[in-house]
């Protein structure tokens, strides 16, 4: 894989069926300055924006981390062909409430269910009950939409590593949409 187009090709083919690359390990910068990582889904591809995308609760730490720093890192690894693929970007919460709405429209039931919980994220929960029922004291102020965040990455630098082969192949392009650099490097 030595084309920039092959490898949006793998993107677009992860956000829209299921891929070694559906799964991605999200980098943020922590509030505390220490790296945070995360695993997401990958939800949207644009490879004339230069653009991915995945969803999350508007309460979680990593929107707040994004806001705060929107430099992220996104890896993802194929065991089956042995490639890893980096992305770097810059990472912004999708204020456009049409593209919010298509991207919940194309959410299933058991992730949209997610949203409707009664607290953020990582909050610690007593007990063995369901986290996701709402509380008596749920004052409902938010609904599930309202808590609903899409984040987009602008892609900066892709890079594609190989080990596949007794020669490991190392690439990687910068750049933006429409105008990528190749270089071949060390892996």
């Amino acid at each position: 894989m030595t084309d920039i187009a092959q490898v949006w090709d793998v993107l677009h083919a992860a956000a829209t069926s299921r891929s070694p690359f559906n799964f991605l390990q999200l980098a943020t910068i922590g509030l505390d300055g220490s790296p945070q990582l995360r695993t997401i889904v990958l939800r949207g591809c644009d490879r004339d924006k230069a653009t991915v995308s995945f969803v999350t609760d508007m309460r979680s730490p990593k929107v707040a981390e994004i806001l705060r720093d929107p430099r992220v890192s996104l890896v993802g690894f194929d065991g089956e062909k042995s490639v890893q693929l980096r992305l770097s970007g810059i990472a912004s919460v999708v204020a456009d409430d049409v593209a919010r709405k298509s991207m919940w429209d194309r959410l299933r039931h058991r992730t949209l269910v997610l949203f409707d919980a009664p607290f953020a994220p990582g909050t610690p929960i007593d007990g063995e009950g369901n986290p996701l029922a709402p509380m008596p004291d749920d004052d409902g102020s938010a609904g599930p939409y309202e808590k609903f965040a899409l984040v987009s990455v602008t892609v900066e630098r892709l890079d594609w590593l190989d080990l596949s082969s007794e020669l490991h192949q190392r690439y990687t392009f910068s750049g933006h949409a429409g105008a990528w650099r190749r270089t071949r490097i060390l892996p």
